[in-house]
């Protein structure tokens, strides 16, 4: 048992991405699990939050390509404000990290949502980066994009 660790949670049910612990304790070191214990086997000298009876604990959804959530689109708003709204709102759902997305759009508006994220990156573990989803892409099915904002890859 590491005995540095910084704190438990405990539940009812563990699944740690393989196999499902009964009565048992996830032990973290500051924001990094450390291990996965039965729940008697947790030091006493390490504070435990025991989640409520019946409880599932697992790991958390990593979204690759968010748009939006909890009525913003990345596209329409690309400030902190924007990204904060649409990380609770899929926090709701188990997405622990993800990737806000911004299709095709004026370099401008790019950039802008380049430095958001940038800004945003690192202040806890919700946005991992930034997906931008064009502008390269063919102008011949251009789908949900702008064709306006599509540009060559090559000049």
């Amino acid at each position: 048992m590491i005995e540095s660790a910084c704190h438990a949670v405990a539940a009812d049910h563990v699944f740690d991405g393989t196999v499902v612990h009964e009565s048992a304790a996830v032990v973290m070191d500051n924001t990094r699990v450390v291990q996965v214990v039965p729940r008697v086997d947790v030091p006493r000298t390490i504070t435990v939050r025991l989640l409520p009876k019946g409880t599932w604990l697992a790991p958390g959804f990593i979204d690759l390509q968010v748009n939006g959530g909890g009525d913003v689109l990345f596209n329409d708003q690309p400030t902190r404000e924007g990204i904060y709204t649409i990380v609770a709102a899929h926090r709701k759902f188990g997405t622990t990290g993800l990737l806000p997305t911004l299709i095709s759009d004026t370099s401008e508006k790019m950039r802008v949502a380049l430095h958001t994220a940038s800004a945003v990156y690192g202040r806890g573990p919700s946005v991992l980066g930034i997906h931008l989803e064009g502008p390269y892409l063919s102008p011949e099915k251009p789908g949900a994009h702008n064709s306006r904002h599509i540009r060559p890859a090559c000049a």
